[in-house]
């Protein structure tokens, strides 16, 4: 049995290419391993994004100690010296000497194993804490936007899986890649187009702009028809705001200033009325509706109720502000889900330099943004959102224009 021969310890190690796998090898261990195996493995897919192939290489350590090998691990070791010295009497002196040498054998193994577990614990520990300049100076570049710690550290990883260290000395190809990511992350919402009447609701919680954001689509629906040649933009507004002293007042100024006629609904059936009416000769219905706390949640099923009207097919639009904080943000989607919105209206975007916090959120939620607003001019201060808006609004990161607008095309 003390005859036999074991196979040795074997260990992995994972780099982006075999040359990798050997330096780190080099680092750990100088020239005392052998690589016994290779193959490829896939990792990542950080932000929904393609895995990338890695190689993962088995290894043995060149230096052996002479013990008798029948098991591979200190545990083992100890259970078979255990088994042996039961089944001895004591009475045999060779079998006394022999396990006696065993048991020396044993703890020295022990030490040893344990001191190069600590070894390699510790060289591990050293390299996962050891980061990049690049990537500290990105990784603090996306904190100054206000991005969320998850997203920050999902493109930390992303870069360490797609730039070798050397590559990462190049700090501009890595922030050029960095924004393209960002970008990639950004969805906005297709023009939405359908039947006669266009109903919209904007939701969303109270002081976000929801009455001024009315006015201004209305306004813009108007000036749309009259650039393009066509008939007068047939629009009316309707409010079911019962918590903000002044809203009915304030959408009746707007409608006055540009003609549009404004009611006032407090039920469903005056909803459903007021759609009965004037679904055949309007061109658009725009609904603004109660600001509630994000987490009043009879309130807002109550709006939810209001809204439940039969062929109404409400193009329904969730409204934050640009400055929300990104844990209130996922608290006021989950409570607003119940309206099924299609996509997101960011107001207030000049009262921010830092958008992070929305745009991490709306990735991790995957919503799309329909439009921004960024003051209290009617019709003017909304647009359309698109990627490159965002982008350029990116503090500290330097973008190259030309490239965004030929990457994001679409969004232009």
């Amino acid at each position: 049995m003390l005859n036999e021969k074991v196979s040795p310890v074997t260990y992995t190690i994972v780099a982006p290419t075999i040359d990798d796998c050997r330096r780190q090898l080099y680092d750990l261990h100088g020239t005392d391993y052998t690589i016994t195996d290779k193959h490829t493995v896939l990792r990542g897919g950080v932000l929904g994004f393609f895995q990338k192939k890695y190689i993962e290489a088995t290894y043995i350590l060149n230096t052996r100690h002479p013990t008798p090998q029948f098991a591979s691990t200190p545990d083992e070791f100890q259970k078979n010296r255990d088994e042996l010295l039961r089944s001895t009497t004591g009475e045999n002196p060779t079998q006394t000497i022999q396990i006696a040498a065993l048991n020396r054998t044993v703890e020295e193994l022990k030490k040893t194993l344990t001191t190069k577990i600590d070894s390699l614990a510790t060289v591990a520990a050293a390299q996962a804490n050891e980061k990049h300049a690049t990537i500290q100076k990105i990784e603090e570049m996306l904190s100054d936007n206000e991005f969320t710690f998850s997203y920050v550290n999902e493109i930390s990883n992303r870069i360490r899986e797609e730039f070798s260290f050397a590559e990462l000395d190049d700090f501009e190809a890595v922030e050029r890649k960095v924004v393209d990511w960002i970008g990639q992350s950004i969805r906005i919402a297709p023009q939405v187009y359908r039947k006669l009447p266009h109903v919209i609701v904007l939701v969303g919680p109270t002081g976000v702009g929801k009455t001024t954001t009315v006015a201004k689509i209305a306004a813009n629906i108007i000036l749309d028809a009259r650039n393009q040649g066509k008939p007068p933009a047939r629009v009316r507004m309707v409010t079911i705001d019962r918590t903000r002293v002044g809203a009915e007042e304030q959408l009746r100024r707007f409608g006055e200033i540009m003609n549009i006629d404004v009611d006032k609904a407090e039920t469903a059936d005056d909803v459903k009325q007021i759609f009965d009416t004037y679904k055949d000769s309007l061109d658009a219905l725009i609904i603004d509706t109660s600001g509630y706390s994000p987490n009043d949640y009879e309130n807002i099923g109550k709006m939810r109720s209001m809204l439940n009207v039969k062929g109404l097919d409400a193009d329904v639009y969730l409204t934050i502000t640009a400055s929300t904080k990104a844990k209130d943000l996922v608290s006021i989607i989950q409570n607003y889900e119940p309206f099924n919105f299609g996509s997101v209206i960011v107001t207030k975007c000049d009262e921010t330099s830092a958008f992070g916090n929305v745009l991490s959120v709306l990735a991790e939620k995957n919503k799309a943004i329909s439009y921004i607003t960024d003051g209290q001019k009617v019709p003017k201060n909304i647009e359309r959102a698109s990627v490159v808006n965002f982008l350029t609004r990116l503090d500290g990161f330097k973008i190259d224009r030309i490239h965004i607008e030929d990457t994001f095309t679409e969004e232009k």
